[in-house]
């Protein structure tokens, strides 16, 4: 063969294996992308109310749709009691959802004290997620401190509270709804009780609930 056509050959052969390289690169990194997106959304939140419990098996009727959930030996329930405004102590856990007013304080419309297993959850202020143009706040925070205010001839109480980056301080009025998360069992669990699920997909597909809170009646 001659130089100039072993040339050309050589040339026409490595191609190929440049080709197939640059093709496993491809796969390798798309891969690796929809890993990363599985593991994003193996995480889930379902809200609504039970409608049917059997065995180990939940129905739950959410706002869009009939979502079927697992339980399992891991799964923690909690449940929720009224408590009132006064019941707030000093050194609680609390979550606030509340707006911001003209002096800079913020008027909390409900609020719920973790339970103490849950102290750290979602530590920080930021718009509420639920309803993000409503102008109203979700404040995970401690309870620095606990005082009166009279606000319009209404003795309601003040709280100061701190997290992560800050602190601010907020007006809770006598009638706010106020609940406390308490450790609790299955037995929280029945068809109508209103709950939100945190919840894990397993690799056939199927939901399984990794914190349960059983809403309160208010």
């Amino acid at each position: 063969m001659k130089k100039d056509q072993s040339s050309r050959f050589m040339k026409h052969a490595r191609f190929p294996w440049l080709a197939l390289a640059a093709g496993l690169c491809v796969i390798t990194g798309s891969s690796r992308v929809e890993s990363q997106t599985e593991s994003r959304s193996t995480a889930a939140s379902v809200n609504g109310k039970l409608t049917a419990v059997k065995g180990q098996e939940l129905r739950v009727e959410t706002k869009d749709e009939t979502v079927e959930v697992k339980l399992t030996q891991k799964t923690i329930v909690r449940g929720e009691i009224p408590i009132k405004v006064s019941d707030i102590t000093s050194g609680m856990y609390v979550g606030a959802t509340a707006a911001k007013q003209p002096d800079g304080t913020f008027r909390v419309s409900r609020l719920h004290v973790f339970s103490e297993d849950q102290r750290g959850t979602g530590e920080g202020h930021r718009p509420l997620s639920s309803a993000p143009q409503s102008g109203l706040t979700m404040t995970n925070a401690n309870v620095e401190a606990v005082e009166d205010a009279l606000v319009e001839n209404v003795k309601d109480r003040m709280l100061t509270l701190k997290y992560k980056g800050g602190q601010a301080r907020f007006v809770v009025p006598p009638d706010t709804p106020v609940v406390k998360r308490v450790l609790g069992d299955s037995s929280l669990l029945k068809p109508g009780a209103v709950v939100s699920i945190q919840t894990s997909r397993a690799s056939d597909g199927s939901l399984a609930a990794s914190q349960i809170t059983v809403r309160a009646s208010m």
